[in-house]
């Protein structure tokens, strides 16, 4: 077993009346492509915001690499190696596909000063983003402006500008909303071929149950701001309480086995 990169301690979070993360104690292990799936207002999005610092934790604490990261602030979580994307596409829609990139590339070299220099100039950290839009599926669209990309290659363009930033542990929420087949088979493809190479370890919240259990090693449930259920694809499908509160008997005899298993 791989040891965690990541880990939560009794991790709890309330809005208002209502708990959205319940003495969470899980650990993420590093390589480990692991879902997180459940219904809504499960807390799906309530836990990311939390190991990401965008949201304050209220109980709890959270360690990455042995080192605790509870109090610290975004960027400084981004520093060490923790980054995510979001359900709502987030990048410059008038700068190029490279130009997006880039930026990341140049903040994670220390080169943040230069960022008005010519562009021309930065051989390495141009080769660099280059070759993580080709990891995304890109390369083509290198020079269009995001503003121009599609829906689904806007999704894959954010994926490409945290991955630029070179993270540890990245986060995915909800990566495949709105594409077409075709892009939907391109990210999944880019996440098993980066997952395989080691560098990075994915953590996805999707309600695409398809690209959960073709593509997770692991995958948690989450109902109402606790564990559910927590392991393999066939262990949780086979679960008779996450049917009941969230696949339904009709989807789970369809699905196929994880590609990406643990290493």
């Amino acid at each position: 077993m791989a040891a965690p990169i990541l880990t939560t301690e009794r991790l709890t979070n309330w809005f208002g009346k209502v708990c959205t993360a319940q003495d969470l104690c899980l650990g993420f292990e590093a390589g480990v492509v692991t879902s997180i799936i459940g219904p809504n207002g499960a807390g799906k999005s309530t836990l990311i915001n939390l190991l990401t610092g965008h949201l304050p934790v209220q109980s709890g604490r959270i360690l990455f690499r042995g080192t605790d990261v509870t109090r610290l602030p975004v960027h400084a979580r981004v520093r060490l190696g923790i980054c995510r994307s979001f359900q709502v596409v987030n990048v410059f829609p008038q700068l190029s596909a490279l130009e997006n990139v880039l930026i990341p590339v140049l903040a994670a070299a220390g080169r943040t000063r230069r960022f008005l220099a010519p562009v021309s100039r930065e051989h390495a950290a141009r080769a660099e983003a280059e070759a993580v839009l080709a990891s995304v599926g890109l390369s083509e669209r290198r020079d269009t402006p995001a503003a121009a990309l599609s829906h689904g290659d806007r999704h894959l363009l954010e994926v490409g500008v945290a991955l630029a930033a070179r993270p540890a542990l990245l986060f995915l929420d909800e990566p495949t909303a709105g594409m077409n087949p075709v892009e939907r088979a391109r990210l999944l493809e880019s996440v098993r071929e980066l997952a395989r190479e080691g560098r990075t370890t994915f953590v996805i919240v999707e309600h695409d149950m398809d690209v959960v259990f073709s593509l997770s090693a692991r995958v948690i449930v989450l109902n109402r701001g606790e564990v559910l259920c927590d392991g393999s694809p066939d262990l949780v499908r086979n679960d008779q309480r996450v049917r009941e509160v969230y696949l339904g008997d009709e989807v789970v005899e369809l699905l196929p086995t994880a590609e990406v298993a643990a290493p």
